[in-house]
């Protein structure tokens, strides 16, 4: 007599309800651990602005400004960097950004990096408008900048704090939702 081989109906139910429960299980751990990702990365671009415009002011030996811009082309004057930012040279080192040539020659402004809009479902806003680095690297006027990012439907410690020192010198930090 030929035994065939397969499947039960039973063993079929029962696996089709295991991997249902493990869907289930997983696919929430997924979206949290992707928006967790999405959060790092923008923190991330952020760090990153406030480095490349500290080390641009002191390699060209003048001022540099990062500023939050809804058109990537000028400064916006808000503290919502949710719109993105800009970082340009600022020979006057008077936080404004004079049109040039375009060319980005040593003798005039120019925009240096451009970053639109972060993610829909996050907010960015900070304690100023804008970051200005003197030639040597410090910050102008301020002690310590902070910048809040916050995922929209924030749970638990799904916010990133960005502080800059006087010194330029950057740390983020989670923190609980507001």
């Amino acid at each position: 007599m030929n035994k065939e081989n397969g499947f039960t109906l039973i063993e079929l139910m029962i696996t089709i309800l295991m991997v249902t429960v493990l869907l289930a299980l997983g696919v929430p751990s997924f979206t949290e651990f992707t928006k967790n990702n999405r959060l790092a990365a923008q923190t991330n671009d952020l760090v990153i602005a406030m480095q490349l415009a500290r080390n641009e002011a002191v390699k060209r030996g003048t001022g540099t400004v990062v500023c939050a811009s809804e058109d990537q082309s000028t400064c916006s004057g808000s503290n919502d960097w949710s719109t993105g930012w800009i970082i340009f040279s600022d020979l006057d080192q008077e936080g404004d950004l004079e049109e040039g040539t375009g060319a980005c020659l040593l003798t005039e402004d120019c925009i240096l990096r451009k970053r639109g809009p972060i993610e829909k479902n996050n907010t960015l806003t900070g304690s100023v408008n804008q970051a200005q680095y003197l030639p040597n690297g410090l910050l102008r006027g301020s002690n310590m900048l902070t910048f809040t990012l916050v995922s929209r439907d924030c749970k638990t410690d799904q916010a990133r704090i960005v502080n800059v020192t006087r010194h330029g010198h950057t740390s983020t930090t989670k923190s609980l939702c507001p």
